[in-house]
């Protein structure tokens, strides 16, 4: 919504397809909210679970369930249908004549049996003349996305008047349903303002309120999407039926003249002429310059809100809230007293809004309809998912905690459907972009989404080089109230085989070694560019030949079994004739002395780096990371050293994920700039992308910028299927450009209103949205704690 050139363009192509739909006379639009189904959907998880962790993985996803559901009662989502009133022609142009007189036989006799008050069977035939008729709707109607309802769904959408608000099962409403039943329902009028619903499992009250005025420009009026923002669920219905040119022209005449009466009356008086005389005037004749347009019919129809709880207090409690949120927007709406069960009736599927119809009937051209926005939601992620968060649609929020509060619509969010072929699905990769600056929230949410996969049958690994996973869950292992509280979930932690890779222990030397973890043909180009983050060989080409040939010889000795490493290219440069590659060769061997790069030079005694275990962490001890906007020709020795190490875990990653293509595999890397920082980085950042296209392979890219992640003369926004952006307030447009929104004030002033913990999150199907994250477990919380608070912060958050 907050894409202006897209929502016009929305409306433009749903007044196109009212315009083009208006030959039928008559349609009917509805927007009902569907029971979200949160069990089923979350028992689909159940079988990406791994064996070893079934039992955790079971209860936290009954714990959502049962958390989100006392929180929210009945979850529903909004869901769009639109009925259509197929034409019944007697006399077709392309049939024969014997065709066109069984036609009108066959409407004669059905009108003369009415006349009687009669029924008859009705025959397969009768369906058959509409054949050609409903495959044109159809193609019609998909131009704007919409397909074919199943019998079991019609007998579903039928049955739901008779049962909104009341508990029952949809999938055995659909299955078991039956046309004979639909109505099983008592309808009780007898209390004013509601109708009381009553079924052998449930009952509730439901008001119905009409909208009684609109702006008399219709423009943002975007009355479906207003009212998906109450904390309730809302139902929405509108009757329309195009009226005949020859009848608006007739009746705009005779308004017209009406007027003029009017103002010429008010002028012989003396009296200034009333300002609705002059502004309807205006209308009219505007109105009458639309219609001599071929397109463009005068649309009469009908709009209806409906509300439903347990209780009539209830309901219309809600129905005030209602009429209070649309009085905001300058749309009037009240609930009839006395007009609730006819109502109920004239919203049914397939009943006609005749010419009895007059209270509480707009008109306006098939432009005014569209911009009540009909079909739009703000639904985002995926539909079989954990959930991770809530939909924002607020500009602002007092804190964290209102935010999630005001919102009914949860974020469900799986790791690896993007490569899948999901229809509709805007993208085949399954890389996860995570993005802001310090303290926005990035770990936290990237913290989430990996203790959820460590309980799929994944095997996953984190780059920690901040190393301040471990400190967490050890903190959460040790706490004796979580100990006694949750069980399942200490076992679980304890699973999770943490490798810290620190320099000043000599039995980390060389695990990150390429000669040792890598193949040879591989190896070559991470030697090299390991080494030129400590040395130069601009303008020495003498010493540049013999490091290759020794890199050549090294690996070729490794090939042959023996226990060499890339220390020993050192060792060889040391020992060449040549002075100046003597030189050059004792420098590198005093850089690497004592150093961080330790780990990824070594003399190929010990075992690399090798995790067969499901989850693993590696943290990194003593890196000295620069800060994230620093240049990279700005980098301290210390830094360069600290970036050789995050260019052989980065290598390390692409290797993890190519181990076997049938088992899914997943690396998070934070600080992941670190890694493209530099040309050699980016390369290596290039390769661990491409696994994902070829392996069940996910890389979660997390990093401070945008840029970080996009090359611009490589063209390759695609490679991340996923994008997840926390404000960093001097690349807001280029964030607003990477998550597919348009670089507005408005826009960049979201931003600005953004609480830590919120950001933009951009899904497979290309649909963008502000959420909220959110963990619902409070155990999980220790363990995602990214920040410690003082007792001075928590003063200052008791004093707000």
């Amino acid at each position: 919504m907050r894409n202006e050139k897209a929502v016009r363009n929305y409306k433009m192509s749903w007044q196109n397809f009212f315009e083009e739909i208006t030959s039928y006379e008559e349609w009917h639009l509805m927007m009902y909210p569907q029971e979200y189904r949160l069990g089923e959907r979350l028992n689909e998880l159940k079988y990406v679970l791994s064996n070893d962790n079934k039992r955790v993985g079971e209860y936290y996803l009954d714990e959502t369930e049962r958390i989100l559901k006392a929180r929210l009662g009945v979850m529903t989502k909004d869901d769009f249908i639109l009925f259509v009133k197929l034409r019944d022609e007697h006399m077709k142009i392309n049939a024969d004549l014997k065709d066109n007189v069984f036609r009108v036989f066959h409407s004669l006799t059905d009108n003369v049996v009415r006349l009687f008050g009669l029924e008859q069977d009705v025959p397969v035939s009768l369906f058959e003349r509409f054949q050609d008729e409903e495959e044109n709707v159809s193609n019609i109607v998909a131009s704007v996305g919409g397909r074919k309802l199943t019998y079991e769904e019609t007998v579903y959408v039928n049955r739901y008047h008779y049962i909104r608000g009341l508990k029952h099962d949809i999938v055995d409403e659909k299955l078991n349903g039956s046309v004979e039943s639909i109505t099983n329902t008592i309808i009780d009028p007898t209390e004013t303002s509601v109708l009381k619903l009553d079924n052998d499992e449930d009952e509730g009250y439901t008001a119905i309120l009409v909208v009684d005025d609109f702006m008399h420009n219709m423009a943002e009026s975007n009355l479906f999407y207003r009212v998906q923002s109450m904390p309730f669920p809302v139902e929405i219905q509108i009757k329309a039926k195009a009226e005949k040119k020859s009848t608006t022209k007739m009746k705009l005449n005779l308004k017209q003249k009406e007027l003029k009466e009017s103002s010429m009356e008010q002028a012989k008086t003396g009296d200034r002429i009333d300002s609705s005389v002059s502004e309807s005037h205006y209308l009219v004749r505007n109105l009458q310059d639309d219609i001599k347009k071929s397109d463009v019919s005068l649309i009469n129809w009908i709009a209806t809100i409906f509300v439903y709880g347990k209780t009539k207090k209830e309901v219309l409690n809600r129905a005030k809230e209602v009429k209070r949120h649309l009085k905001n927007w300058e749309i009037k709406c009240h609930v009839p007293v006395a007009d609730q069960l006819s109502l109920f009736y004239k919203m049914l599927p397939g009943e006609r809004l005749d010419t009895t119809t007059t209270n509480w009937l707009q008109k306006t051209t098939q432009d005014g309809l569209a911009e009540c926005m009909f079909g739009v939601n703000t639904e985002v992620g995926s539909k079989i998912g954990f959930f991770i968060g809530w939909v924002d649609r607020f500009s602002k929020h007092v804190n964290l905690e209102r935010a999630k509060l005001s919102s009914r619509d949860p974020v469900l969010f799986h790791p690896f459907l993007a490569n899948e072929n999901i229809s509709g699905s805007k993208t085949r990769s399954p890389h996860v972009l995570i993005t802001g600056d310090t303290g926005n929230g990035k770990s936290y949410l990237a913290k989430v989404i990996f203790s959820y996969i460590t309980l799929m049958n994944v095997r996953s690994l984190y780059i920690d080089p901040k190393k301040e996973y471990r400190k967490w869950i050890n903190k959460v292992i040790n706490d004796s109230v979580v100990n006694r509280d949750f069980p399942l979930y200490v076992e679980h932690l304890k699973q999770f085989k943490f490798i810290t890779l620190d320099y000043e222990d000599e039995r980390n030397w060389g695990a990150l070694d390429p000669v040792v973890f890598m193949p040879p043909k591989q190896a070559k180009d991470l030697i090299e560019d390991i080494f030129l983050q400590v040395y130069d060989f601009k303008g020495k080409d003498e010493v540049y030949t013999v490091f290759l040939q020794a890199i050549n010889e090294v690996l070729e000795a490794r090939q042959r079994g023996e226990s060499v490493g890339s220390m020993h290219i050192i060792d060889m440069m040391q020992h060449s004739e040549e002075s100046s590659v003597q030189k050059a060769g004792d420098f590198l061997n005093e850089v690497i002395v004592n150093s961080v790069l330790k780990l990824c030079i070594h003399d190929g005694s010990h075992e690399g780096l090798n995790l067969d275990n499901r989850v693993s962490v590696i943290e990194v001890e003593n890196l000295d990371l620069p800060e994230a906007k620093d240049d990279y020709e700005t980098y301290t020795s210390s830094q360069l050293k600290s970036n050789a190490i995050m260019l052989a875990l980065g290598k390390y990653c692409e290797l993890f994920g190519k181990q076997d293509k049938e088992e899914k595999t997943v690396e998070f890397i934070d600080e992941a700039w670190m890694i493209t920082s530099s040309q050699q980085g980016k390369k290596v950042e290039k390769s661990m992308r491409r696994v994902g296209r070829s392996y069940n392979n996910a890389l979660y890219f997390i990093s401070q910028s945008t840029k970080d992640a996009l090359r611009e003369e490589e063209n390759e926004t695609n490679n991340f299927g996923v994008a997840f952006a926390f404000d960093e307030p001097s690349e807001r447009e280029s964030i607003l450009k990477w998550m597919n929104m348009e670089v507005t004030e408005e826009n960049q002033k979201m931003f600005e209103d953004m609480l830590q913990g919120q950001c933009l999150f951009k899904d497979i199907y290309g649909r963008t949205s502000k959420i909220t994250i959110d963990c619902l477990f409070e155990e999980w919380e220790g363990a995602l704690e990214t920040i410690t608070k003082s007792s001075v912060a928590y003063a200052e958050e008791k004093y707000l």
